[in-house]
């Protein structure tokens, strides 16, 4: 027992006069302190100090160069053409134009370029395709609804032009292809206005005892007395027949 209280010491003595030395050099450190610190002026902070502080932002920036600032706000034309859009939206009750593609739509190339306002590029309806579309119109004065239609393809090698072949006179596109206009109106049914040739843009068209509709669906196939007017090949869906491009469908009401 002698003995782990002898080694006890040796290995503890070591330690308590490092601590020992420790203790003294810190306590000599403040007391240099405090001895810098005489004939200095300090203030106490309290809370009502706090209260008087002017309170600001954490982060401020700067403000933007006059060049910038000019950029950010849109020019008065566009805010002008932004409002007029904005009022005809409101007092149309929506759109002028045509603003969705409907699921039936069926075999039409890119049906996105009937949407919209006429541009130049038109959605292609073959022979037996359909295209269906968002479009609000209500029954007014006159015609209703104006579509921007042209006819294209090819015969015998030939491009046509508004179904007319390019550098050349008369109709090359059998006048009993057209294109018919059904509208889903009040009765919740497809139901059918007329026929376009697709020659004059915009054809226009009335909705008769319809008051509005919320759909048109533009059909390209036979009308009439097909039989006397088309051969078998104006049936074929290969890409050297016909189709009926549509550009854009208005409201007028």
């Amino acid at each position: 027992m002698k003995k782990i209280l002898r080694f006890a010491v040796l290995f503890l003595l070591p330690a308590a006069l490092l601590l020992s030395q420790s203790l003294v050099e810190v306590s000599k450190k403040e007391q240099e302190r405090r001895e810098k610190l005489k004939g200095k002026n300090v203030k106490v902070i309290t809370n009502a100090d706090l209260k008087t502080v002017k309170r600001t932002p954490a982060v401020t920036t700067s403000a933007a160069p006059p060049a910038e600032a000019e950029a950010a706000e849109p020019p008065e034309q566009e805010y002008l053409d932004a409002r007029e859009a904005e009022r005809a939206y409101d007092e149309g009750g929506g759109s002028l134009f045509a603003t969705g593609i409907l699921p039936d739509t069926l075999m039409v190339e890119n049906p996105e370029f009937a949407l919209y306002p006429p541009d130049g590029k038109f959605a292609e309806i073959p022979f037996g395709g359909f295209l269906d579309l968002e479009l609000r119109a209500k029954n007014g004065p006159g015609n209703d609804i104006a579509i921007y239609a042209r006819r294209s393809g090819t015969e015998g090698g030939a491009a046509l032009e508004d179904g007319i072949p390019v550098g050349a006179e008369g109709s090359a596109l059998p006048s009993a292809l057209q294109y018919g206009v059904l509208v889903w109106g009040d009765t919740g049914d497809w139901e059918a206005i007329g026929q376009g040739m697709g020659i004059n843009r915009p054809e226009r068209f009335d909705l008769g005892n319809i008051s509005s509709i919320t759909g048109i669906r533009i059909v390209f196939r036979a009308f009439g007395n097909a039989s006397a007017d088309l051969r078998a090949d104006y049936y074929s869906l290969t890409p050297q027949g016909f189709s009926m491009g549509i550009d854009a469908v208005e409201s007028l009401h």
